[in-house]
């Protein structure tokens, strides 16, 4: 078991290095491969400036966080001790139910040929996976936790020793992780289980209840008691035992692991891995393949109702919002930010701050409107399909969108029930918050088009560009209800663009 855990620390160690030869030819130099005695003196000289830079950006930041915490007060610095206590639990009920929906052990496509489908010991496999990811918690729990001392030495009118509250982070965050895993390994143990339904939930109930006995604790606790005398020694030997209980219930429920499951449950995480955030393609790419390839392997929810025409695409946008449900935050933070934010800016508020802050985000965060008109794009993408809709590019727009449009508009009209609107009654910025959705909806469709043939193409960016402006120019009028037919004005116009223009497929 020794010799496999030597294997593969140091299989982790040869990567970790691949990985931080990666990044360092952000410096200007191949590090593995450029060896001339110039280049060496180069690397050498940028790695000494880029650490002096660290620890400098270290150093301000320390003098600044005391600064703010000795102006901030007791009170403040209060809050910031439980909110640290409190990261552990989340820490665990995070990567707790990560562990229920996947398994802790992840595996790379050479990883499931060379290792889970070797003899190596099984535990030997789990523990190196554990402290890799243990590691890493322990190194950022160790910064923070210094910071956090430094700040609490500096409001809270005490003696806080930083390095006594970054070891008690490393602590406790190793113990939450050691619960997080134990909970994971548990669930792969019972996963082929007769009453595998049954036990996930009696460990999302104890998970659930320690977390609550935990934020308790933490409640109940002051800095006196846990950062003084004693205090951090008792804490830390508590973590400690814990952390050795949850130990050695891994090493005892790790024999008991069938590696099938766990190479059947990477499968997804195998395809996923080469396109992180490391990988030289375009992101928009990559996070559509990831979006593909959850659904393949995604079991259907409900089904398409046997419906004609228009009936027939509004029904199936609806099913697919149903069934790619992680594009529903995006939708619902699409409906909360950019139409009323139009409203805002439109009503006065701010000025032209407000205008370029919202011309900002429509352009930077596009992901609610990519996610919105989704099936409008890959009815035009797919020229199979595309060529059997009796539909012209603005009907096949408004068809597929309709859905997704509904409910972001209502949540645009509950985000401006809210909202301050000095000169604008209620009632009309909840109209102009739909007006707003559809003119940035029907800017979509500008990315199917040319405007004539052999012309060029227009943008849903452009679209959003000319909203803003627009609607900059509308802020001058005199009366409330022009600025509605303004923009009812600039929605027929987007429209008629769409549809006199010439479709083809990105």
């Amino acid at each position: 078991m020794l010799g496999d855990m030597r294997l593969l620390a140091w299989l982790r160690i040869r990567q970790a290095r691949t990985t931080l030869l990666y990044l360092l030819c952000i410096l200007g130099s191949d590090f593995q491969h450029d060896r001339s005695r110039g280049e060496r003196m180069y690397q050498l000289y940028s790695v000494v400036v880029v650490g002096i830079c660290l620890v400098l950006m270290w150093a301000a930041l320390l003098s600044a966080a005391v600064d703010v915490f000795v102006l901030a007060g007791p009170e403040i610095s209060s809050m910031l001790f439980f909110g640290a206590l409190l990261v552990p639990v989340a820490l665990f009920v995070g990567r707790g139910v990560d562990g229920l929906r996947a398994s802790v052990v992840k595996f790379s496509r050479p990883d499931i040929a060379f290792i889970a489908a070797s003899s190596l010991d099984a535990r030997s496999v789990v523990a190196v996976g554990f402290a890799t990811s243990g590691l890493a918690a322990a190194l950022v729990a160790g910064f923070a936790g210094y910071l956090v001392g430094v700040c609490l030495d500096a409001g809270l009118g005490m003696v806080v020793n930083p390095l006594v509250a970054s070891f008690l982070g490393v602590m406790l965050v190793l113990a939450a992780e050691g619960g997080a895993w134990l909970v994971g390994v548990g669930r792969l143990v019972l996963e082929r289980g007769r009453r595998r339904c049954a036990v996930v939930a009696a460990l999302v109930v104890v998970g659930l209840a320690l977390a609550f006995l935990c934020c308790w604790l933490v409640f109940r606790a002051t800095p006196e008691i846990l950062l003084i005398g004693a205090g951090p020694g008792v804490v830390c030997a508590g973590a400690a035992v814990l952390l050795a209980g949850e130990l050695a219930a891994l090493v005892v429920l790790v024999s008991r692991i069938d590696m099938t499951v766990v190479i059947e449950q990477n499968a997804l995480y195998a395809d996923l891995q080469p396109f992180g955030v490391l990988s030289p393609l375009d992101p928009a790419l990559v996070s559509d393949y990831r979006r593909r390839r959850k659904l393949a392997g995604r079991r259907p929810i409900l089904h398409l109702p046997a419906q004609m025409g228009g009936y027939a695409l509004v029904a199936r946008a609806a099913l697919s919002m149903i069934r790619q449900f992680e594009g529903l935050p995006s939708l619902i933070m699409q409906g909360a930010t950019a139409a009323p934010l139009g409203v805002l800016a439109l009503s006065g508020f701010g000025g032209l701050i407000a205008f370029l802050f919202w011309a900002m985000m429509l352009l930077l965060v596009p992901q609610g409107v990519q996610v919105a008109t989704r099936a409008f794009r890959d009815d035009v993408r797919v020229r199979l399909v595309r060529d059997r809709l009796p539909f012209d590019t603005l009907g096949l727009l408004v068809l597929d969108s309709l859905p997704s449009f509904v409910l972001v508009s209502v949540v645009s009209c509950v985000t401006v029930a809210f909202m301050p609107l000095p000169s604008i009654p209620l009632a009309l910025g909840m109209a102009l918050s739909v007006l707003m959705n559809a003119a940035l909806f029907l800017s979509c469709g500008f990315d199917a088009i040319r405007l004539f043939p052999h012309g060029p193409r227009p943008t849903y960016e452009m679209g959003a560009l000319a909203l803003v402006a627009v609607t900059l120019l509308l802020s001058f009028l005199p009366h409330p209800l022009l600025l509605l037919a303004g923009m009812a004005v600039v929605c027929v116009a987007v429209a008629m663009v769409v549809r006199g223009g010439v479709e083809c497929a990105r």
